[in-house]
């Protein structure tokens, strides 16, 4: 399966956990790329099977939590129509709703959610196995 993981990444955080995603993908035996959401195109996209897409978390604790700029790069990404998809983001303190805005984010750009990953940015490979299978399950089960 080719497999694409998009990120979205200010300090680094967010690149390690998609570069664990990616790593994770790769030891299952699958085609493996790993991006910045601003140096994707639309072929990358094309020829994925599945996608992971992440970013960081920004925002107040009580209010006001949401994935980073995602209202600006997300509209901006290639179609997403018919691609499945795993959604992922680092976080210092609590994730809040940023995996539910950026899965509602993808969907209305044509994507199916099949998994959604928090992770805390001081660990930023912590549980990417276990997601990354799931995902790939998921996906294979999809495309039977």
């Amino acid at each position: 399966m080719n497999v694409l993981v998009l990120y979205q990444s200010r300090k680094g955080h967010t690149r390690a956990a998609a570069e664990a995603i990616g790593q994770a993908a790769r030891d299952l035996k699958h085609n493996v790329h790993v991006k910045s959401v601003i140096e994707v195109r639309k072929v990358d996209v094309e020829a994925a099977d599945v996608l992971f897409v992440g970013a960081w978390v920004h925002g107040f604790i009580l209010f006001g939590v949401r994935p980073a700029g995602a209202e600006l790069w997300v509209p901006a990404l290639p179609s997403l129509a018919g691609k499945r998809v795993g959604v992922f983001c680092t976080y210092a303190f609590n994730p809040r709703g940023s995996l539910q805005a950026l899965g509602a984010m993808l969907s209305a750009r044509g994507a199916t959610v099949l998994g959604q990953h928090a992770v805390q940015r001081s660990h930023p490979g912590a549980g990417a196995e276990s997601f990354v299978q799931s995902v790939l399950q998921s996906a294979e089960g999809v495309m039977a």
